[in-house]
């Protein structure tokens, strides 16, 4: 029973989103009142990540949006380009990826 709980223990600590990201650099914007920080991807140039800050803890609370959504209004409002849909990923941690079409 005592490795059953570590073990659920483990794989809940594993799999919960980033509450904060302590000495990460990035940009935080607010996306229909929910925070998200916005990443660039170190070693591919124009590959963002979109991180939820997930401070209250409430994961069964309706969304307004859809979280893919809102992870691409949170791309958009921190870099100021458009995000290319066909290559956005979501890791199981809830962490969104996506290459930005910036336009000059």
């Amino acid at each position: 029973m005592m490795k059953q709980t570590a073990l659920a223990a483990a794989l809940c600590a594993a799999l919960a989103p980033a509450v904060s990201a302590k000495g990460v650099e990035g940009i935080k914007v607010s996306v229909l009142g929910r925070d998200w920080l916005v990443v660039p991807v170190e070693g591919t140039t124009g590959r963002y990540s979109a991180t939820r800050m997930n401070l209250e803890h409430l994961a069964f609370r309706p969304p307004a949006v859809l979280t893919a959504r809102q992870a691409v209004r949170a791309m958009q409002a921190a870099t100021g380009c458009s995000v290319n849909l066909d290559t956005m990923v979501r890791t199981i941690t809830g962490t969104y990826y996506a290459q930005v079409i910036c336009r000059k």
